[in-house]
């Protein structure tokens, strides 16, 4: 077998015509076979489209040799265009990756940071500061590593009666502390002054030094007051625009208090009558004080009253009213009705309260 038989077997081998076609001619010698390749034209423009022949007409002549053929040409072309690349890489031209030039190695350097600690503050006891001096306080508390302030503010002979954070607690060196200081009440009257020739001279009761719960009688204060006729309805009228007029300064500083003197003036008694030992006596709208309405507020308000105007040994029984209500006055307290106290209610009261405090 000679070789373009080899080649025509490999071909019919490789593509066989399917067994429905029918072959139509012989076995081509291998020179027709070459001759037809060779005849066979390049494609330099659009070809024409020619119709397509039926599928039956096909035969193995043309089928099985143009696929080998297209075959062989690309395993031709690729092993070219390795050979190429292998010649390439071995050529002078192309390094390979084991004559690249190699880069020195980088080296890094450590380095340490070194952090200061932050400090941490040391804990301080809070010590009690009741009964020192704001300025015993502050000196004590300088000497522990705290901060010492006063509210509200005070003098350095103020006392301290509370304090926050409370005796004992745990706190940080330099934390600031509060305390409430405050100047101890001497509840001493002012040195009376001699009454004028047209003077005449009349005495207030305020509260000084408290319990804060149950009224008392209260610490006699003078006034000096125009003389007028000496009748009981004078001094009751100047005591109640007295005492709606307030507290001296001085009387303030050595404990005083009362609820009159911030809104209420003695032009806020309009009238006041005594008739028959009962005191009527009418104000108006600036008579409502703040915090007068409350219940602890209103016990205290009221007893401010009672007590300066039964002091006069004339009055056997008190009314107030506002603008000449009665009612309106007993509004005020959350309440209803006209008020009457004689000096019966308001002795049997006192008495009450001090059997309360006693307890």
């Amino acid at each position: 077998m000679n070789d373009t038989d080899r080649i025509f077997r490999l071909f019919a081998e490789a593509d066989p015509a399917p067994e429905s076609v029918v072959s139509t001619i012989e076995r081509p010698a291998a020179d027709v076979f070459l001759l037809d390749l060779e005849r066979t034209p390049m494609l330099t423009r659009e070809p024409k489209i020619q119709p397509a022949e039926p599928f039956a007409s096909r035969t193995s002549r043309l089928r099985g040799p143009a696929v080998a053929v297209a075959s062989f040409a690309a395993a031709a072309i690729v092993g070219a265009a390795v050979v190429g690349i292998a010649a390439w890489l071995s050529s002078g031209d192309g390094e390979t990756a084991a004559t690249q030039p190699t880069l020195p190695p980088v080296t890094t350097q450590a380095t340490t940071t070194t952090v200061a600690p932050t400090p941490v503050p040391a804990l301080v006891t809070v010590p009690d500061f009741a009964g020192m001096t704001l300025a015993e306080a502050r000196a004590l508390a300088a000497t522990l590593g705290l901060e010492l302030e006063a509210l509200p503010p005070a003098v350095g002979e103020a006392v301290v009666v509370a304090q926050d954070p409370a005796p004992g607690a745990r706190v940080d060196e330099g934390t600031m502390l509060a305390v409430d200081a405050r100047v101890a009440p001497t509840c001493t009257p002012t040195v009376p002054a001699a009454p004028g020739p047209n003077q005449a001279e009349i005495f207030l009761l305020f509260e000084c030094d408290g319990d804060g719960l149950y009224p008392a009688t209260g610490i006699p204060l003078h006034r000096l007051v125009p003389k007028g006729g000496g009748e009981a309805i004078d001094r009751v009228e100047w005591t109640l625009r007295s005492l709606l007029s307030g507290l001296s300064p001085e009387e303030k500083a050595a404990g005083f208090t009362s609820f009159f003197g911030f809104t209420t003036t003695g032009d806020t008694l309009n009238s006041v009558t005594l008739t028959d030992g009962h005191v009527v006596a009418d104000f108006d709208e600036t008579i409502y004080v703040n915090n007068a309405s409350t219940s602890t507020g209103g016990l205290f308000f009221n007893a401010e009253l009672r007590a300066n105007l039964f002091q006069h040994p004339e009055v056997d029984s008190v009314e107030f009213r506002v603008n000449g209500d009665c009612e309106a006055w007993s509004a005020f307290f959350q309440s209803d009705g006209c008020w009457i106290i004689t000096r019966a209610d308001w002795e049997q009261q006192l008495a009450e309260w001090d059997e309360l405090r006693s307890q």
